[in-house]
């Protein structure tokens, strides 16, 4: 993405808040959770990690992948790694996130069916507590873990200017950004985020220009940023 956006003619940066750590296969909850993948009636992946980590994991225990699963991806990135593997995933058509997956119709008459959610460590919970209210069983594949990167007030102050943009996975990176530049609102031009519920805390938060690309590839990240004036 880094080199496309230079394409478009802006200097990009990349300071990467979180660095993804796979969860050990071996740990005996996530193993026998992936075991038992045949089990479940519906898979729902909820990110792009959660997808990758997810299919190196069936990869790791299954010769194939077990039929009669429903497959479900947050958005199009997710739904083709599905696809490439053998499997077709169901995504919202317009929101994607836990909200969008929870509008679909094959997610509305869930009573009593198994449900696994791959993730990563800790997250929301509303996609699962929708999901029980609805009376399904509903267990995590837990395949990933955020661990939070710190740089000093020094790279903050070289990086960001009053015309900088950033460009932000998740509500999560928003929040670590935030606890290191306090008054980061005040100092940047506006921000790319990956979903209108991430975007609606952010205008909250006093964010004046919040854009909301129409899915998290590279291409649709890109054509926000050309759509729209970053002066």
């Amino acid at each position: 993405m880094n080199a496309l956006i230079s394409q478009g003619g802006h200097e990009v940066q990349h300071l990467p808040l979180m660095a993804i750590e796979p969860e050990p296969l071996g740990k005996p909850d996530l193993r026998q959770c992936l075991l038992d993948l045949d089990c479940f009636h519906k898979v729902i992946s909820i990110s792009a990690n959660a997808t990758r980590y997810g299919l190196d994991a069936v990869d790791e225990f299954w010769p194939q992948a077990p039929i009669g699963i429903e497959w479900f991806a947050v958005g199009p990135t997710s739904a083709e790694a599905l696809d490439q593997f053998g499997l077709s995933a169901i995504i919202p058509s317009e929101r994607y996130d836990s909200e969008g997956l929870l509008a679909l119709p094959e997610l509305q008459q869930v009573d009593n069916e198994k449900i696994l959610i791959w993730r990563g460590v800790g997250g929301r919970e509303t996609l699962a507590a929708t999901l029980r209210e609805r009376g399904a069983q509903v267990s995590y594949a837990e395949l990933y873990q955020r661990v939070e990167q710190t740089y000093p007030a020094s790279t903050w102050d070289q990086a960001i200017h009053s015309n900088t943009w950033l460009l932000l996975s998740s509500g999560q990176a928003l929040d670590i950004i935030e606890q290191q530049v306090p008054d980061l609102a005040s100092r940047v031009a506006g921000l790319v985020l990956p979903s209108e519920r991430v975007a609606t805390a952010a205008r909250e938060r006093n964010f004046q220009r919040v854009l909301v690309p129409a899915s998290a590839r590279d291409e649709d990240v890109v054509a926000c940023l050309a759509a729209t004036s970053l002066d």
